[in-house]
């Protein structure tokens, strides 16, 4: 016999009922809620679905809530991502800017002299 479900995956098993558009809709969140996800607190890829909207990491032993099909980071961990990420491209941005400007070594001694014009 062949395999049935090549295609479908998990979905194999509602057979030729509901339509093809429900049952890959299925068939994509079975994958994605059965399979194993990253622990938000021990970084291991541990964390299972049991039950809906409870994830339990197996290497840890946490017990997060989070979305049903899913585990989303809490608010204030995306918060503190987006922070973190700003601060990068800022000092990212800085660096940049640094490089490109010439150091006052290089500069010529008539630049100075304006400068120091300009000051006063």
């Amino acid at each position: 016999m062949s395999k049935r479900t090549k295609k479908v995956g998990s979905a194999g098993r509602l057979g030729a009922r509901y339509g093809v558009r429900i049952r890959k809709r299925i068939a994509d969140i079975e994958m994605e809620s059965k399979g194993r996800h990253e622990c938000p607190k021990c970084r291991a890829a541990a964390l299972t679905r049991k039950a809906n909207g409870i994830w339990i990491c197996r290497k840890c032993g946490a017990h997060l809530a989070s979305s049903s099909y899913m585990p989303t980071p809490p608010v204030a961990v995306r918060r503190e991502l987006a922070e973190v990420l700003a601060k990068a491209e800022a000092k990212e941005e800085r660096e940049e800017v640094v490089e490109g400007a010439p150091e006052e070594s290089e500069e010529l001694p008539e630049k100075k002299a304006d400068k120091k014009a300009k000051k006063e």
